[in-house]
């Protein structure tokens, strides 16, 4: 169907909305239009549980037609509609648009083959990607017995496809009555009905997203206390093991904010609202006890069986309900009684959070069936729980937070999201990352995945640690698993090197929080996530649609989580990634690479493949032990090379929600080169919260650099300090890493602070420092590898010769100006060093060890230097 170019022009009518016996069409956007079939012509104005909104403002279009056939086109669409009281449907209704310059037609009978998903309630059940299903085999004689078959899981339709168009069909779900000053469930109108809403924005990802974010609902802002760690395990855990662990996360240096306590905090039974005192005497001084330590507290939560005799509220519930005690055994759930839900919440659950609790985990996701027919409890509960925290005075002005499951379209209204009961396998683990990107595409971009999986809870230290990186750069750091003896989530617990690589990962998280926390409040302006796909910026490339495993973590960085073991043969495990057109830093390796192409590279286990583009600014803050402060009184800047570059971060209270009324401030960090000078800038920007400071101190990180000649803070030089920590200000050289480190105790924000690095002519952009970091980490496990080779006699005049090349790192950090030097004897004498691996593997009768174990050994050595090169 084509649109004629003529139209009589005709005003916008009131609220967008075109009607036509009994079909309605509403013109959202001039790319999203809504349509409604009604056998009664009884249409639907009420909010729903998923769409809250349909006001975005005039759309002009225009309206053209007689009798059975009318045309109506808006700047991006035109939509044909034939007089009809059948349902909508490929005989009475298409639309035409443009795909990429080529014209698209929809009608209602198309399916969406190449909608690119959203996402599921739960992964409960599903083990890696694949979902248990039951189906019967068909014999001659009719179905013979049921079989189990392993199924890819099917993660729905989201609001984006590659077909261009997108159909949410809203017609079954329950309406929301305003009665008085309450809103309440209410079923449809009688009789056949269709409420549509077709997204036809082509590829443009990002204006839909953006769009459907205006009528499904925008993404809170979590409070900052929830990007932290949260330590969650099922286990019946007493007051006073649970007291022990926090001291021994104090004790191993290693942050937390969140403790979840699972179903034992209760009485027996799946339901409760009673503490168990058996495990818990006191729970007020308990939650108190964690209060007093700046962390927060979670209870599980299923509501499903009612109120039982045994339960402490009991009495209070019943008369609240004009029960009779002495016959009632036990109260009901009952989510569509608006009575018994104001009591639901003011008896069961407010005094818990007076008490101490700060947030609910609903642990349910059952119970689709009610007594009001076609409601879905799940969504509806989460929506009564956030807006009872939402509205009440008692919790001066806190933000609403709820844990539960994803319920369906306008559920990312309401974080945070428990994905459910993972396995504990590299399966999973391998299907998290793009599990959680997709669900992006139905603006749910708050995940909380069981990290270690929860079933069976037993994990070997190397998936573990994986498993930790990948909830490093995820919506939420949360550790879990079942009741099993051997199921160990204390990573301190796990040997070396794993236990240092995890309690380092977890710091890297907390330093992190400013920048997730920024991408995160532009989530909730834009619709777009923190984890989100890479066919959003490259939405007509083939390969952002083929490497699913690999996502955008904010606007800076691209991550590709290893989820496979390391190959034993040199102690690395290869990971596949995609990189845009373009120049790009591995951030992991320290390696510079060219976009436009697939690479394939291996990875250390304490190394996460993360990628920038030269000249990101990346904010941070030093580590702290709790995410409780106003603001980061501890800036960090880390700068990856580039010409220029700069990045806005966002700050508010953290906790409040001021931020919704505009109380935040902006500090913008900047650099550019200007010949052979960097010169960094770091200053407020605009806005103002309570809490706010201007003096902070700041450290600036260049990663990928060669010492500079010197440091000036204004026109104050700062003097080199080989022990920064020893030092309020000054700047250091990390050699390892090829990081300059500039540490300043006090800067203003309201006046800025002016940082210039002056380099050598050639040095800026030296090629020396291009891959240094990953080839020092490389050699220093070689250099393991060859101690452990040499013996009390010489094998080989050059032996210490691994020795030397690893430690040049030391000493280019003590001494800079020896960077040139070190590095090109470093580069020039890695071939003679595996020659020497070669030899000492080769060497034999040495304390018994078999020659084949010595050479292997010795294989690995060789196998992860020439990885580098």
């Amino acid at each position: 169907m084509h649109c004629p170019n003529a139209f009589r022009t005709a005003p916008c009518p009131a609220g967008n909305i075109f009607t036509l016996g009994n079909v309605r069409i509403q013109f959202i956007t001039s790319r999203l239009i809504r349509f409604e079939w009604s056998e009664n012509g009884v249409f639907e104005d009420r909010q729903t549980l998923a769409v809250v909104n349909r006001d975005a403002g005039p759309v002009p279009f225009h309206v053209q037609g007689e009798g059975d056939v009318w045309l109506l086109r808006s700047d991006n669409v035109c939509v044909r509609l034939l007089a009809n009281t059948e349902r909508l449907s490929g005989a009475n209704l298409s639309v035409d648009f443009k795909l990429n310059g080529e014209r698209i037609t929809w009608n209602p009978d198309q399916e969406d083959d190449e909608n690119l998903g959203g996402t599921i309630r739960t992964l409960d059940g599903i083990n890696g990607n694949k979902q248990r299903i039951e189906t019967s085999i068909a014999t001659p004689h009719g179905l013979d017995n049921e079989i189990a078959i392993m199924k890819e899981v099917d993660l729905g339709k989201g609001f984006v496809s590659r077909s261009g168009w997108s159909l949410i069909d809203d017609s079954k779900t329950i309406a929301i009555d305003q009665i008085g000053d309450q809103k309440w469930i209410a079923p449809r109108s009688p009789g056949r009905h269709q409420d549509l809403y077709l997204l036809a924005y082509g590829h443009e990802y990002k204006d839909a997203l953006a769009d459907a974010a205006r009528v499904f609902g925008a993404q809170p802002l979590p409070p900052r206390y929830t990007l932290g760690y949260w330590w969650s395990r099922y286990w019946a855990y007493s007051d006073e093991e649970i007291e022990n662990l926090v001291r021994n996360f104090e004790a191993m240096n290693t942050p937390l904010d969140v403790v979840v306590l699972d179903m034992d905090w209760h009485l027996e039974g799946w339901t409760g609202y009673t503490w168990d005192r058996r495990y818990f005497p006191d729970p007020d001084e308990h939650l108190d006890w964690l209060r007093r330590q700046g962390l927060k507290v979670t209870l599980n939560l299923h509501p499903a069986d009612g109120v039982g005799k045994h339960e402490e509220p009991f009495e209070d519930m019943a008369a609240a309900l004009g029960l009779d005690c002495a016959t009632t055994e036990r109260i009901p759930f009952r989510i569509t009684d608006p009575t018994y839900m104001k009591y639901y919440f003011e008896i069961l659950h407010q005094p818990e959070e007076k008490r101490g609790v700060d947030f609910w985990w609903m642990d349910w996701q059952q119970g689709e069936s009610t007594e009001m027919p076609g409601l879905d409890t799940l969504p509806w509960l989460n929506q009564l729980h956030w807006e009872n925290l939402e509205d009440r005075p008692d919790r001066e002005g806190k933000r609403a937070l709820i844990f539960s499951r994803f319920g369906g379209y306008g559920a990312g209204r309401y974080a945070i999201g428990f994905s459910g009961d993972t396995f504990s396998n590299w399966e999973s683990l391998a299907f998290q990352p793009r599990f959680t990107a997709t669900a992006s595409n139905v603006l749910y971009g708050h995940w909380s995945h069981d990290i270690g999986g929860h079933m069976p809870g037993e994990i070997e230290p190397e998936l573990y640690t994986r498993w930790m990186q990948f909830g490093m750069f995820s919506p939420i750091l949360r550790t879990h698993t079942s009741k099993n003896m051997k199921a160990e989530r204390r990573v301190w617990e796990y040997p070396a090197p794993y236990s240092d690589i995890m309690m380092s990962t977890i710091r890297h998280r907390y330093e992190l929080v400013p920048y997730i926390y920024s991408e995160n409040r532009k989530a909730h302006d834009s619709g777009i996530s923190l984890c989100r796909p890479m066919y959003y910026e490259h939405p007509e490339s083939e390969e952002a649609y083929a490497h699913a495993d690999q996502y955008m973590f904010g606007d800076g960085m691209l991550v590709a989580p290893v989820v496979t073991p390391v190959d034993k043969a040199c102690e690395m495990a290869e990971v596949t990634v995609w990189l845009p057109e373009g120049e790009w830093f591995d951030t992991a390796r320290g390696m510079r690479e060219q976009g436009g192409q697939t690479i394939a590279r291996h990875y250390l286990i304490d190394e996460i493949p993360v990628f920038v583009r030269p000249g990101t600014v990346i904010a941070g803050q030093v580590c702290p032990k709790r995410l409780n402060d106003a603001c980061y009184k501890n800036l960090v800047m880390s700068i990856y090379g580039g010409e220029a570059g700069e990045y806005l971060l966002y700050e508010d209270d953290g906790l409040s929600t001021d931020y919704l009324e505009d109380r935040y401030a902006s500090i913008r960090m900047s650099h550019r080169v200007e010949g052979d000078t960097r010169i960094v800038e770091v200053k407020k920007e605009t806005g103002h919260f309570k809490g706010f400071e201007n003096e902070r101190s700041l450290e600036v990180r260049l990663e990928g650099s060669a010492p500079p000649l010197s440091v000036r803070l204004a026109n104050d030089p700062l003097d080199y300090a080989y022990r920064l920590e020893e030092v309020a200000t000054g700047w250091s050289y990390r050699a390892r890493t090829g990081t300059v480190v500039v540490k300043m105790a006090r800067i203003d924000l309201a006046r800025g602070a002016d940082i210039r690095l002056a380099y050598a002519p050639g040095n800026l952009h030296s090629p020396l420092v291009d891959g240094s970091k990953g080839l020092f980490s490389r050699m220093s496990r070689a250099n393991t590898i060859n101690t452990m080779l040499t013996q009390g006699r010489i094998l080989h005049p050059d032996e210490r010769l691994g020795q030397e090349l690893a430690h040049a790192a030391n000493r280019i950090s003590r001494r800079p100006e020896t960077f040139e030097r070190e590095m090109t004897g470093v580069k020039a004498r890695l071939g003679d060093w595996c020659g020497v691996l070669d030899c000492l593997g080769r060497s034999s009768g040495i304390r018994g060890w078999p020659n084949n174990e010595r050479l292997a050994q010795a294989r690995v050595a060789i196998n992860i230097l020439k990885s580098q090169r």
